[in-house]
């Protein structure tokens, strides 16, 4: 009787060496390893777009930022203007009348200008945390101490504001509404665009008490004192600021 020897399935056909093995798991390692390379350049290539969106709507904000401070240190030494004509006819001494022009002083120098921040883009991205799609540390860095110079600049266009509103109450009280509605109209951008025949009227005040003039003339110093930091110190450094991160990003992305 002759015997057959019975073969398992599985031992069926020919073995698989190692090497077999070694090889399927070497392309499955490179095949995700290179899903992984494509999905990360694919990210970075969409946080790079989205920064340089970023970028050019800074650029514009910037652009205005600038615009709006130059702006308002033109009207900040139109203030001081005013300042040194009240206080100089106070110290002379009021007699009965004034000229038109006190009034006309007194009315623009109790604006306040104040810079209106085109900061939509970089308040976004400072509030959002977007500010990881910007890889240069020294861009980040000056981007952050502009929005704090922005809220440090506001805090002193407030308490301008404030010691205006003392001069306010202080001027209702020395003007003669009689008169002052012929000057009201007038805005700061309207500098020195007054006709002459109001400029050189002798008008009498509501009140010429010397302690009220006093007490008026004196508002003035403390708004000076402010203004003064504001177009010796804040308004250029901002605007150097400004203008270098300009710089920077138009370099950082290629942008014109």
């Amino acid at each position: 009787m002759e015997v057959h020897a019975h073969t398992h399935p599985e031992h069926s056909g020919p073995r698989k060496k190692w090497t077999h093995y070694f090889w399927e798991f070497l392309m499955l390692f490179l095949a995700i390893t290179l899903g992984f390379l494509v999905e990360n350049q694919r990210e970075h290539y969409v946080e790079h777009n989205r920064a340089k969106d970023y970028a050019k709507s800074l650029i514009e904000d910037l652009s205005e930022d600038t615009t709006e401070m130059l702006d308002v240190i033109k009207e900040d030494g139109i203030l001081l203007i005013c300042f040194d004509s009240i206080t100089t006819t106070i110290q002379k001494g009021i007699n009965k009348t004034v000229p038109g022009s006190f009034y006309y002083f007194c009315t623009i120098g109790v604006f306040a200008p104040r810079v209106v921040w085109y900061n939509a883009t970089l308040t976004q991205i400072t509030q959002s945390g977007n500010m990881r799609y910007f890889r240069n540390n020294q861009l980040v860095k000056k981007l952050s101490n502009y929005y704090s110079n922005q809220h440090f600049i506001s805090g002193l266009n407030d308490w301008d504001s404030r010691y205006r509103d003392e001069s306010i109450k202080l001027r209702n009280r020395i003007l003669s509404n009689r008169f002052y509605s012929q000057y009201s109209g007038f805005t700061i951008a309207r500098w020195m665009q007054i006709p002459d025949s109001l400029k050189n009227n002798k008008l009498p005040l509501q009140s010429s008490e010397t302690e009220i003039l006093n007490e008026f003339a004196n508002s003035f110093e403390t708004r000076r004192r402010i203004l003064n930091l504001l177009m010796t110190r804040d308004y250029p450094n901002a605007l150097a600021s400004a203008r270098k991160l300009i710089e920077m990003l138009k370099k950082e992305y290629h942008l014109r």
